[in-house]
């Protein structure tokens, strides 16, 4: 419970959240921004129109199991070690806790950075919108400036959605929620449970019962695909309902046609799994994407999709590829024809260095090594 020193602003998901009252003075107002099965977001306004805005993070249950831990663990140092432009990183860390012993509430701050694209996106229409082919190009374009940083640090995201990306006034990108990113196994062997499954590509999918798959920096190129199909069309591609583990990647063999026979062998560990993508492959044939978007694309887009749809389709093709081998690594597509005009090679910078993975460890340890982070990490 927490103390006199702390002001309760909100409660969501019958979680309250609290702010430190040293701060209230400074960010009077404060704003739900969102949550999901790992955290919840508020928004603090500063008092000043000059003022930097924070958001902070409340991570929900981070001590229940040794997993949850570790991912509470690796978000805060992942955002204290990456420093880039497009990727947010920590202020402060705090809890509501004032011993080891009762240690179960896990805060940390960043700056604000404006809406999340799924909101942007939303608010699009054709009578009123702010975003053209040119601004999407951009936006993408930095989104993997952002992933060759990591993937320098040898760090991969595994959760890359438009919910997390925020946009500024100005139309810059920032990178959010680090809460299943992670350092890359030696062995590229990783859990199966990363991201959104909308956004997933077919080599984080288990179709049987390991809970380890797999796969590299390049999972992350598929879902760059499926969000840049959504910024276009207004529609999630592989939009499911229900969202069943499976079922997207069907949408996804009906979208981008038959599974390579190497991949279902590498990936697919169940033959019952193998035999039904096997059938569902005879079937499936790879959609044009250039009349798909020339049919779907937001009406405003559609003149400047048929000058650059060449080049549009053909980065399509290459990140929305079921074999990794086959998709487009980051560098070729910073480098693609698609992303030229908005090009800036002064700006795909790299990390100093590898960030170091933090293994594993028991559930009294992760709470060690949190405590010790949010006492190196005060408010100032």
């Amino acid at each position: 419970m927490a103390d006199r020193n702390f002001v309760n602003i909100g409660t969501k998901q019958r979680v309250v959240f609290h702010i430190p009252r040293s701060i209230r003075s400074e960010y009077p107002n404060s704003v739900f921004l969102g949550a999901g099965t790992f955290g919840i977001v508020y928004g603090l306004e500063h008092k000043s129109k000059n003022g930097n805005n924070i958001a902070v993070k409340q991570l929900i249950r981070p001590f229940e199991n040794e997993r949850r831990a570790q991912r509470c663990f690796r978000e805060l140092q992942l955002l204290s070690e990456i420093d880039h432009e497009n990727i947010i990183k920590i202020k402060f860390a705090y809890t509501t806790d004032t011993s080891i012993q009762s240690f179960d509430s896990v805060y940390f701050a960043t700056d604000y950075c404006g809406q999340d694209l799924n909101a942007i996106l939303a608010q699009e229409t054709p009578e009123k919108h702010s975003f053209s082919l040119r601004s999407f190009q951009k936006i993408i374009s930095e989104l993997l400036r952002a992933l060759k940083y990591l993937n320098s640090a040898n760090v991969i995201h595994r959760d890359l959605k438009p919910d997390n990306l925020a946009i500024n006034e100005n139309g810059k990108l920032k990178l959010l929620d680090f809460g299943l990113a992670r350092v890359l196994d030696e062995n590229n062997q990783h859990t199966n449970d990363p991201g959104m499954k909308y956004y997933r590509a077919i080599e984080t999918v288990s179709f049987g019962h390991s809970d380890r798959q797999i796969y590299n920096e390049k999972a992350d190129i598929w879902s760059i695909g499926a969000i840049l199909c959504e910024m276009l069309t207004g529609s999630i591609l592989f939009k499911t309902d229900p969202p069943a583990s499976d079922v997207p990647i069907i949408k996804a063999l009906n979208i981008c046609g038959p599974i390579p026979e190497n991949v279902i062998i590498e990936q697919v560990d169940e033959e019952r799994s193998q035999k039904y993508l096997r059938d569902k492959s005879t079937k499936a044939v790879r959609i044009d994407f250039l009349g798909y978007f020339r049919e779907k694309a937001r009406p405003w887009l559609k003149d400047d999709i048929v000058r650059e749809g060449v080049s549009l389709a053909n980065f399509i093709d290459g990140t929305l590829e079921f074999d990794h081998r086959a998709r487009m690594s980051v560098e070729q597509s910073l480098a693609h024809p698609f992303l030229a005009q908005v090009r800036r090679p002064l700006k795909e910078v790299t990390a100093s260095g590898t960030i170091v993975d933090v293994g594993y460890a028991s559930i009294s340890e992760w709470k060690q090594r949190v405590w010790g982070f949010i006492q190196n990490h005060p408010i100032r």
